[in-house]
């Protein structure tokens, strides 16, 4: 992935729309993004991330939060990327959630959009799009961040992170979670597996105290011994036994059962006849009550007829009677009715006479009314007089605070344009207070720059006196050890000889020489030195030389170094110290002016600030000035217009005060009330005679038709009561009675009385009659019948002996079912705990390997195939580490155990080939640290590309840490990094380190302001 195009509007510190061209850098394989801090270096690596992957470039910002503090709210922020693959170019715009411009408001909420463009389609939906995008780059926003963009500080916590951090980190990189999980599955099947079986062993222990042993011994001892095997079959044997008498005891229980339930029969039907033979005597006894009740009740019933129909008779009388008397009221109220109906007729003509003069009084209402409308307009007229009045009393105050407000506005505008020009003048003059900081900024770039190299001279003095020293030593040890060898190694050989010339005759050839005189033959030492004492020595020989040319070489590297510092430095070895302290004092002094100076910046700065809201104050201030002077013309206008409409309102009350007859309202309201209420008088007067004629009339013809129906109501009574005297005398002569009748009546309570007393003895015989037939037929069908005693003396003996029975039943049954349970519950115990034994057996073994054990190192699955990538990831980042140090230090994977049984595997140490010693990561300097993090972190680029089936990446960003290298070291890392441009990367670089701007001729320049950053491209 090669971006070619990039777009910021509102992004970040960036307030205007930047736009950055990276097509400019074709010439050069690496640039340079430089500018103050905070400016928004950074920031141009998380628009690209941001719209390439839908967040940052480093852990702490999140996306929401990208829009710049310096824009409004009308302003939209977006980023826009277009970028390469391959052959292909793609084109992306990403909008962060944020308040922005609206089409029917003026903001409103814009939710997060995106809309990239491929291959002629278009894609709008974020997941789709983030999908698509990390399909077609290959890497996943993680692995994207390793290899194309090595934020502050992350690798040197990549570098000095233990084996867990590691861990988290390459889990993401590689995509290793499967073996966590593996990891994971297997510790809680084994924790689930160890928790079963401590429930099984508890469970069975439960069933084993439910058992009712019944004093089988083999069957306790097998309890006792957890014998399970053995529990199982004592145990059936135990439960078939109870079972058998069990059930022995449940038929003898059955028969006594329904022995006792014959007897109980038996002895409730001789006791239930005794009662029957009593019960039918009083019944006998009573029927001649019953007989006597029956023939009174009859009597009753007959004079109740006759007494009826004689009250009949009585009733119709006394109608006939009331019929008659009110026929002969309503003849003389028939006579009253037409003399009140002749009065009326007389009273409405002289009534109708006086409706015919309403019609003038009517006129004459209708003119009061409109002299009092005329009084009405002339009220309101006055009353608007009034308003007008106050109105132009309103109006003159309302001019009088407009002038006061004018006079005061003019002052505060003048104010504003006086601290205007002030703030015109601090900003022309904040260039050269900017200038005058850079100058100081460099003056101590400078400064620092010599103190730590002198800082690093003194080490490098100090370290060469302690090497010298050490040299010394060694080189008077060599010098002793080989006088001491070569003394060893002579005397040894000379022993040789004495053997071979003792072995000489005369005239014969030594073996050596060849030689047949023998003038000086070799005579033994005191001192007898054997072979591997001249091993020996020469073994220390060889060590104390290799430790020489060890210390020689550490010697000449070191004076080289100190001899370049030096030259750098333009100062003497032994006045280093002095120098240091100089430049200390030195860079003291540029601090404090520095600290002034940036002081009185940031107060002009703080000042300037203030410049938005006095312009805004002008701005806002001259528009209401104008506002002012617009209202105060209105109000002089609406003053005129106020007087000329008074006067002619005045005029026009003159003149209908002339037209007006009456003085007040209340004259003219006196008069309407007393005409209308002559109408109304009139009016009621003839409304009530007409009611009292209709009324008349109606009652008249009322009274003329109830006389009518009265007298023909009379009529059909006499008839009426004929027939109920002919009836009376019929139903005597078919009764029993005389005319004494009354004397046969009963009362009601007496009636009702005996007839429930005849009912009760019916149900009584009949219930009497069916009882004893059932008791008869039972006991004529029984065997045996006994007296009431001896049946009674087998029921109580039968009683006796069957709770005995039901305990033993019970407690045969309660125990039978607790052992089947018992039974039950243990087969399936052992059955179980066994298959669950051997799982956790498998899985607790598979667990305690693969979560990392001390067998296996505490190396965990995941730590031991990320070991292999971590291999990897070091053979890469050493073939350029060795290179950048003058294949001084490799990074070494740690294979020893460390203490503690915490994670392992991951760990790294650094070799120093100056010292050929292992040593911790953490004892490296600044610039070696740096350098060990860009080979790692180049390494670790390179092995995510291999694993992720060979994606390519031409582009790389690193954010500072060039600031702790001196100058071969800096030289060293720009190879490294140029090398990559040989497969085609781009490199982009931020850095504070002024050096890098000379050496590295393109730039992205950031450029910081008060108003926002701005950024752009500078090449050659």
């Amino acid at each position: 992935m090669r971006p070619l195009k990039l777009v910021m509007n509102a992004f970040g510190p960036y307030k205007e729309k930047v736009e950055i061209d990276f097509t400019q850098f074709t010439q050069s394989s690496l640039f340079l993004v430089s500018g103050p801090t905070g400016a928004g270096k950074t920031t141009v690596f998380d628009a690209i991330a941001y719209a390439l992957f839908d967040g940052g470039s480093g852990d702490t910002r999140e996306k929401d939060t990208f829009k710049s503090d310096f824009s409004k709210d009308t302003d939209l922020c977006y980023v826009e990327l277009e970028f390469e693959l391959g052959k292909e170019r793609y084109f992306i715009h990403r909008e962060p959630t944020q308040t922005g411009p609206g089409k029917r408001t003026k903001t409103k909420q814009i939710q997060s959009n995106v809309e990239f463009r491929y291959n002629g389609e278009v894609l709008t939906k974020q997941k789709e799009a983030n999908e698509k995008i990390e399909e077609l780059i290959g890497l996943t926003y993680d692995q994207f961040r390793q290899i194309v963009m090595l934020p502050q500080g992350a690798f040197k916590k990549m570098l000095e992170s233990d084996s867990r951090e590691k861990e988290t980190i390459f889990r993401n990189i590689f995509q290793t979670d499967i073996f966590q999980s593996v990891e994971t599955r297997l510790k809680e099947k084994a924790r689930d597996l160890a928790k079963q079986r401590e429930q099984y062993a508890l469970s069975l222990e439960h069933a084993y105290s439910r058992i009712e042993t019944e004093g089988n011994e083999a069957l306790e001892k097998a309890i006792e011994q957890m014998d399970t095997g053995t529990v199982l079959i004592e145990l059936r044997e135990l439960i078939e036994k109870e079972e058998t008498e069990l059930e022995k005891v449940r038929k003898e229980l059955v028969n006594d059962q329904e022995e006792k339930i014959k007897q109980d029969k038996i002895l409730d039907m001789l006791t239930r006849k005794e009662e029957l033979d009593k019960e039918k005597e009083a019944l006998d006894e009573l029927a001649k009550t019953v007989k006597s009740y029956e023939e009174h009740l009859q009597w009753h019933d007959q004079a109740v007829k006759l007494a009826e129909a004689h009250n009949e008779i009585a009733e119709t009388k006394k109608e006939k009677e009331d019929k008659e008397a009110r026929l002969i009221r309503l003849v003389g109220l028939k006579k009253e009715s037409e003399k009140d109906l002749t009065s009326l007729e007389t009273a409405l003509k002289d009534i109708q006479e006086e409706v015919s003069q309403l019609d003038d009084v009517r006129q004459a209402i209708q003119q009061l009314k409109e002299e009092q409308k005329q009084m009405a307009a002339l009220k309101e007229k006055k009353e608007f007089i009034q308003s007008l009045k106050q109105q132009h009393v309103a109006n003159k105050e309302s001019r009088q605070k407009l002038e006061a407000s004018l006079e005061k506005l003019s002052q505060e505008i003048q104010t504003c344009r006086t601290q205007l020009e002030a703030l015109n003048a601090l900003k022309t003059n904040l260039p050269k207070q900017l200038k005058a900081i850079n100058e100081k900024k460099e003056e101590r770039a400078e400064l620092r720059k010599r103190l730590d190299g002198l800082k690093e001279l003194c080490a490098l003095r100090d370290k060469g006196a302690e090497v010298k020293e050490d040299f010394s030593k060694v080189n008077h040890q060599l010098s002793d050890v080989r006088e001491e060898w070569q003394t060893a190694k002579t005397s040894y050989f000379s022993n040789l000889a004495v053997v071979l010339a003792g072995e000489l005759e005369n005239d014969k050839e030594c073996p050596v020489c060849g030689s047949t005189d023998h003038p000086k033959k070799a005579h033994a030492t005191e001192e007898d030195v054997t072979k591997e004492q001249v091993d020996a020595l020469e073994s220390q020989k060889n060590r104390l030389e290799n430790d020489y040319n060890q210390l020689g070489l550490r010697l000449e590297h070191l004076s080289d170094e100190a001899t370049k510092l030096c030259q750098t430095f333009d100062v003497e070895s032994e006045e280093a110290s002095k120098a240091y302290d100089e430049t200390h004092e030195e860079l003291e002094g540029v601090n404090q002016v520095l600290s002034q100076l940036e002081k009185e910046l940031a107060e002009h700065e703080k000042q300037l600030e203030e410049e938005t809201v006095y312009k805004e104050k002008l701005e806002a201030d001259q528009k209401e000035e104008r506002e002012l002077s617009l209202l105060l013309q209105d109000n002089q206008s609406h003053l005129k217009q106020l007087e000329s409409r008074l006067e002619e309102v005045e005029v026009e009350c003159v003149e209908l005060e002339a037209q007006l007859n009456y003085e007040t309202e209340e004259a003219i309201n006196k008069q309407i009330k007393a005409h209308e209420d002559h109408i109304k008088e009139v009016e009621t007067k003839l409304s009530d005679n007409q009611k009292a004629i209709r009324k008349t009339e109606t009652q008249l013809s009322s009274t003329l038709k109830e006389i009518e129906m009265t007298e023909e109501q009379i009529e059909a009574l006499k008839e009426k009561l004929t027939s109920k005297k002919e009836s009376f005398t019929q139903v005597m002569a078919e009764s029993d009675l005389d005319e004494k009748y009354e004397s046969a009546l009963l009362t009601d309570e007496k009636v009702v009385s005996m007839k429930d007393e005849i009912a009760d003895y019916k149900e009584k015989r009949a219930v009497h009659t069916s009882r004893l037939h059932e008791t008869t037929a039972f006991l004529e069908k029984e065997k045996e019948v006994l007296s009431i005693d001896e049946h009674d003396q087998r029921l109580e003996a039968i009683k006796e002996i069957m709770p005995q029975k039901e305990e033993l039943r019970d407690r045969l049954v309660r125990v039978s079912s607790q052992n089947k349970e018992a039974e039950a519950s243990i087969a399936q115990f052992k059955e179980e705990s066994e298959k669950i034994e051997k799982d956790y057996q498998v899985y607790g073994e598979l667990s305690r390997m693969a979560s990392g054990s001390k067998e296996t190192d505490y190396v965990s699955f995941e730590r031991y195939v990320l070991g292999i990538y971590f291999e990897e990831i070091l053979q890469a980042a050493n073939a350029r580490l060795t290179h950048m140090t003058n294949n001084r230090f490799a990074l070494h994977r740690k294979i020893e155990k460390a203490k503690g049984a915490g994670p392992q595997g991951l760990d790294m140490n650094v070799f120093d080939h100056y010292t050929g010693k292992l040593r911790g990561v953490q004892t490296l300097s600044g610039g070696e640290t740096f350098k060990a993090s860009l080979a790692l972190a180049l390494g670790l680029s390179d092995v995510i590309q291999s694993q992720s089936g060979g994606v390519r990446v031409d582009t790389l960003f690193i954010d500072e840490g060039f600031g702790t290298l001196d100058s071969d070291s800096l030289d060293m890392a720009i190879q490294t990094l140029l090398e990559l441009h040989k497969n085609g990367r781009m490199v982009g670089i931020i850095s504070h380190v002024d050096e890098l701007k000379t050496r590295i001729p393109s730039h992205i320049v950031v450029e910081k302001t008060s108003a926002g950053s701005r950024a752009y491209v500078r090449t050659g």
